[in-house]
């Protein structure tokens, strides 16, 4: 049942505009951070017409160069991944449920696998499986931006067995920290009935999570008050992202204030609590499924 579900799923992912427009936006966008930043370093260092702007510190500038080349640039991707690619999993899993009620083809699906635990399962793993699909072709992107730079800008390439075996960790990673807004938004789908109710209620927890990641700082206040900000998501899913930057040697605090290190969770916490939190999500999801009638009667 489940295999079968699926196979209906990513079907249907497969055919739908939605996401491969979503795809091409994502690719554009990270294509264009790549870019600026590659045009930010060659103005540094006059490559271009010979115009030096000494606008970054030499740390920010090393930073920039291992971002911009092997194997940094797979540090930068999966950064890009978490970071416009969190918004577009949203809308994508917000349309891939919320369209099933406008369409009618969850009561089709239902019909013939009445499991609707299985169901969830199915359209959750199609959209892992999406995501990873889209991962994958942003690292080839990525690879071949990082090779134009590199020749252009002569950057050391410093690319080795290592880093391809932490590869599929730091993709793993990067699909953990996504994993939670995904189930938030099917759960807020499923309570809707809608694509707009999805979209709605995933993008708004992930505003107030962000805000909440904010709250870090208070925990010069108390110890006690630390610990409890550390028990949100935010300073968790801030502390995968960080990890997955320094397994190929980047350190986001130097390019950007969004990062508060010092008071971040240890690893080990911030990966149960991202499990925990895409469970509960889960969980609340599914409820909502089963409670609730296709046609949207209680």
């Amino acid at each position: 049942m489940l295999r079968n579900l699926f196979a209906a799923e990513w079907l249907k992912l497969r055919r739908r505009p939605l996401a491969w427009g979503l795809l091409a936006i994502f690719l554009s966008m990270l294509l264009l951070a790549q870019g600026l930043w590659a045009l930010v370093l060659a103005l540094h260092m006059g490559a271009i017409g010979g115009v030096q702007l000494h606008a970054l510190a030499p740390a920010q500038v090393e930073q920039l160069k291992l971002q911009l080349s092997f194997p940094g640039v797979f540090g930068a991707v999966l950064g890009q991944v978490n970071g416009t690619g969190g918004i577009l999993a949203i809308i994508l899993a917000a349309g891939a449920l919320g369209s099933d009620y406008s369409w009618g083809t969850m009561r089709t699906l239902l019909a013939r696998a009445p499991a609707r635990g299985s169901y969830l399962w199915a359209k959750l793993l199609a959209l892992l499986l999406a995501l990873l699909v889209a991962t994958l072709l942003a690292l080839v992107l990525g690879s071949i931006l990082a090779l134009i730079v590199s020749a252009w800008l002569s950057l050391p390439q410093r690319l080795g067995g290592r880093d391809l075996l932490m590869l599929p960790v730091g993709m793993a990673r990067a699909l953990l920290v996504i994993l939670p807004y995904l189930l938030a938004t099917l759960a807020c789908a499923a309570w809707g009935r809608s694509a707009l109710a999805g979209m709605g209620g995933g993008l708004i927890f992930l505003a107030l999570d962000v805000g909440a990641g904010s709250l870090s700082s208070l925990g010069l206040v108390n110890e006690l008050v630390l610990i409890m900000i550390n028990l949100l998501l935010q300073p968790n899913i801030t502390t995968l992202v960080v990890l997955n930057g320094e397994l190929f040697g980047l350190d986001q605090a130097l390019l950007t204030s969004a990062f508060d290190l010092q008071f971040l969770p240890s690893p080990w916490q911030a990966t149960l609590v991202v499990i925990a939190y895409s469970c509960a999500f889960a969980y609340a999801a599914w409820r909502i499924l089963s409670q609730r009638d296709v046609s949207g009667q209680q």
